[in-house]
């Protein structure tokens, strides 16, 4: 489901450096912007000794990566590479994309460490599994194709525009949905046992306003919590549920609110 490139831009795009193509989508307006994706090529862009191939066409987290870099969420990411840097860490990555931040925290986490990536997007599960072989990491990163919900089961992933990383088993306004796959469902509890041994938990989640779904079970539980969690509250105003106060309820602390993400630790831990 790659973009085609756009048979105006192809000629151009081909007469252009990489950094020129950059420079005239950066001072592009909208519109423009849309027309000039398709002919944007595919790149391997490395930053703080993280290696990515990203194709900024078709996702819009690839795409920034491309265009400035490094990810679009420096914020987030460096404060949970601070938690994880040098130390044994279990981390759940929960749409995990490109590998945004499953690859950076593979890198930086220490020795015995662990990173379970999900990510249901077939297209997307390619793209995170070349960048794990491409730094290396194939014995720390274990890649789970699925959705997290409830249950065990399926669901449907629809597909948002020309964003994989947007998809969402929430519904996508019509003139927006661009088509959709049946991907398994597995409950976040099935993996949380894989955390005894280390020494921090890491959650991150970013699943387009699914997160209730997901978390909502782990904390209807009232067993295993992580150390640290960073959630996109983008969508909190609807979510059928107050997470951000079932969290600070059950002893986490806000310590970070960026990028649409919040970023709660546990107090009973140091992290």
């Amino acid at each position: 489901m790659n973009a085609l490139p756009h048979p105006v831009f192809e000629p151009v795009a081909e007469s252009l450096t990489v950094e020129a193509m950059r420079a005239a989508f950066r001072a592009a307006d909208r519109p423009l912007r849309q027309k000039l994706m398709a002919a944007l090529p595919p790149a391997e862009v490395q930053f703080a000794g993280v290696r990515m191939y990203v194709d900024p066409r078709d996702n819009y987290t690839d795409r920034m990566i491309w265009l400035n870099g490094q990810p679009p969420e420096m914020k987030s990411l460096m404060a949970l590479t601070e938690v994880v840097e040098g130390r044994n860490a279990f981390v759940l990555d929960i749409g995990a994309n490109c590998g945004a931040f499953a690859v950076p925290l593979a890198l930086a986490a220490g020795q015995g460490s662990r990173v379970i990536a999900f990510e249901p997007n077939p297209v997307m599960i390619g793209r995170l599994g070349h960048n794990v072989q491409l730094n290396g990491l194939g014995h720390v990163v274990r890649i789970e194709g699925c959705a997290l919900g409830a249950e065990r089961g399926e669901a449907t992933l629809n597909f948002h525009g020309n964003n994989f990383g947007q998809a969402s088993l929430m519904p996508v306004k019509r003139r927006s949905r661009h088509g959709g796959t049946l991907v398994p469902v597995r409950p976040l509890r099935d993996f949380v046992g894989d955390a005894e041994g280390h020494a921090v938990s890491v959650l991150k989640i970013d699943v387009e306003g699914a997160e209730p779904l997901v978390l909502g079970p782990l904390l209807d539980a009232a067993g295993w919590l992580p150390d640290v969690m960073l959630v996109e509250t983008d969508h909190a105003a609807d979510w059928d549920r107050d997470l951000v106060g079932e969290l600070t309820g059950r002893g986490y602390r806000i310590t970070l609110q960026a990028e649409q993400n919040t970023l709660f630790v546990r107090e009973d831990r140091q992290a």
